[in-house]
Parts: C-alpha cells; sequence; structure tokens
C-alpha cells in the first residue's frame, strides 16, 4: 500500500479510494464527480464502479465489532470536531491527512469501518 495524501481539506475519501484502486486522487476525483465531502453511500459508490469487493455496510465500532477488519475505509471523528476518512491495512493506518501511523492512531475516535475484501 502506497500513502496517497489529500491535495484539499475535504478530499480524505477520494484519496482513500485512490489508494485501494491504484489511481491518482485527480482520477478518483473526476469519477466520482466531486472534490468535496464524501459520504459512506459515495464511497461505496466508487468502490463498486471499480470494481472493489467490499461489505454492503458500515458498522459500528462496538462490544461485537471492536477493532476494524484488517483492510478498512474508517469513519474517525478527529479532535478539531470533523469527521474524516483513514484507510487502515496491515495493522498500519493510512491517513490521507496524518501520514502513516503504526501503533495507536492518536488523532480522533474511530467510530465505524467499511470491510474492504480486495488484496
Amino acid at each position: 500500500m502506497e500513502l496517497i495524501m489529500q491535495p484539499t481539506f475535504s478530499t480524505c475519501g477520494q484519496a482513500c479510494i485512490a489508494m485501494i484502486a491504484g489511481k491518482s486522487v485527480e482520477e478518483v476525483i473526476q469519477d466520482m464527480k466531486t472534490d468535496g465531502a464524501t459520504s459512506i453511500g459515495q464511497l461505496i459508490e466508487i468502490l463498486d464502479f471499480y470494481g472493489i469487493g467490499h461489505a454492503e455496510r458500515n458498522k459500528r465500532i462496538s462490544r461485537k465489532n471492536p477493532i476494524p477488519y484488517k483492510y478498512s475505509i474508517l469513519t474517525v471523528h478527529t479532535i478539531e470536531g470533523y469527521t474524516h476518512w483513514t484507510l487502515f491495512y496491515d495493522n498500519k493506518y493510512y491517513d490521507p491527512e496524518f501520514g502513516l501511523t503504526e501503533g495507536e492512531y492518536t488523532y480522533g475516535k474511530i467510530t465505524s469501518f467499511l470491510e474492504i475484501y480486495a488484496e
């Protein structure tokens, strides 16, 4: 996995998809038809468009699902108070805003995850 940084404040979702799909952020922005903030529905739609396998829906972090799947798009509520997308792969956080993190994630609270089935 290669870390791709988001080109603007609101393109974390596009950067996560670019990392998963092996495409440039610009290409993902063009295919998604937005360079703004994205919803989980939009991320699922573009994963489908690229033919990338994934869970049907986002799963909340809970007692039943205490940790994200080994390859997931994470929903993070940042310390600064905004919602953010981060990629979790091979026990590392590929955060398009804050960079690569191994170990504890300290930029916010992970509240849910979307499992990715491609490798």
